[in-house]
């Protein structure tokens, strides 16, 4: 009798692949459109740097996924969870709430009503973070280890083409229906999204096998314990560089929406350079970074990831001095695109070593919030930043951020080749 095919190649991994790049999707897709392609609707409506960096601070949700993650390791939502499983249930009820944060940014026009916008912007995020969450507890859970390389490539995938939709096509929309409509339809996309994960999302394993607590207390302890476990055996400089790792990266992203703006790119310009061209660059860099991950250790990939991803921030400052210069956006965006791609995946590579556990929800969004929010925070003043110096000597500034991480970075120890393949699996 021949042996059974491997389980990646099964048909019901199959199909956790393709959950997993629909939910990825999911992911991807409020993440620019309460980040990048909000500034972009907000400077155009004559919303000041100041502001829109304070906007930014939507995005502290990310680093606050933590908060929510152990609730998702011990409640099943009831009734919902009951006929969806515990992950889709809370999946599910996230991108609701996200479609209709959505809709309520869509009419808060920023010209109008500042207020609707920013209050459905901040709905948004945290909605958006919570489906994150689940969704990483969802993927950790739905294939054993050897399997989840190939769930994370769905994954990634699935995100890129969300940002691709968010980006470009919000921009497209806008040009021809307008920022509500632009809103509009990605509020309908998400909900399209939401009616998927009733249909083909597999509930995993776990969920049938985890009875409910029968008490809050009983139903925290043993993740906030897994928790404190985890941050014991972690290095204080570990921990310290994943909050500083991609802070160069998200102090210039900020700034950037509103800079192409000030220096006159029209929405069709930023769209077909910034997000059609420079996605597939981000594309291409998450395989380059999968490759030097199987030439070079994580520690090595993590010194070349912040040495790219800063230096690109000087880039932004050239852009500045050449002014509307299509040419100089698009070589800015190139290595941009590239650097934080290949950052993004040694980051994800390292968490991922330190993140397998019963609990993974809890652990990744614990891990995943450390490295969101010291930048997050830093970010809200970054208008004021511009106000008070300039385009040019923001981005020289946020360029030297990526020292300490740097210097982290040489601090980590050399790792075997054992540990170094196993993290290249599962970033790629």
């Amino acid at each position: 009798m021949p042996n059974p095919p491997p389980p990646s190649r099964s048909a019901g991994f199959g199909l956790k692949r393709v959950s997993s790049g629909v939910l990825g999707y999911a992911s991807g897709l409020p993440l620019l459109l309460v980040g990048s392609t909000f500034a972009f609707w907000l400077r155009e409506s004559g919303v000041s740097v100041q502001v829109i960096g304070l906007l930014s601070w939507a995005s502290i949700a990310y680093s606050l996924k933590f908060l929510i993650a152990p609730a998702m390791d011990a409640y099943s939502l009831g009734p919902l969870g009951r006929a969806l499983g515990r992950r889709r249930a809370w999946i599910f009820a996230a991108q609701v709430c996200v479609a209709a944060g959505l809709a309520a940014m869509a009419f808060g026009d920023p010209a109008a009503n500042l207020a609707l916008a920013a209050i459905g912007c901040f709905a948004t995020a945290a909605a958006s973070a919570t489906q994150d969450a689940a969704v990483d507890g969802w993927r950790v859970e739905a294939a054993g280890p050897d399997e989840q390389g190939l769930l994370v490539a769905a994954y990634q995938l699935g995100y890129r083409l969300a940002m691709l939709t968010a980006g470009a096509g919000a921009l497209y929309l806008a040009t021809d229906l307008g920022w509500i409509g632009a809103y509009g339809g990605m509020a309908a996309i998400m909900a399209l999204v939401a009616a998927l994960t009733l249909t083909i999302i597999p509930a995993t394993d776990r969920d049938a096998a985890r009875p409910e607590p029968t008490s809050a207390g009983s139903a925290l302890a043993a993740p906030v314990r897994d928790l404190f476990a985890l941050v014991a055996a972690t290095p204080l400089t570990t921990l310290a560089l994943i909050g500083l790792y991609r802070v160069p990266d998200q102090l210039a992203n900020v700034m950037s929406s509103p800079l192409y703006k000030d220096l006159g790119f029209t929405n069709v310009e930023i769209a077909n350079v910034t997000k059609i061209f420079g996605v597939a660059l981000g594309i291409a860099g998450a395989f380059l970074g999968g490759f030097l991950l199987k030439s070079f250790s994580v520690r090595t990939v993590l010194i070349m990831g912040i040495v790219a991803s800063a230096t690109t921030n000087l880039f932004y400052t050239a852009l500045s001095a050449a002014g509307h210069s299509v040419a100089m956006l698009t070589a800015t965006i190139s290595f941009d695109n590239v650097a934080s791609a290949v950052a993004g995946t040694a980051l994800i590579a390292f968490m991922s070593k330190l993140a397998a556990s019963e609990f993974s929800a809890t652990r990744y969004a614990v891990l995943s919030s450390i490295y969101a929010l010291p930048g997050h925070l830093l970010a809200g003043g970054s208008g004021f930043g511009v106000a008070a110096v300039g385009y040019g000597p923001y981005f020289v500034i946020t360029f030297l951020t990526g020292l300490p991480a740097l210097l982290l970075c040489l601090w980590l120890p050399r790792e075997s080749r054992a540990s170094t393949k196993a993290a290249a699996e599962a970033a790629s």
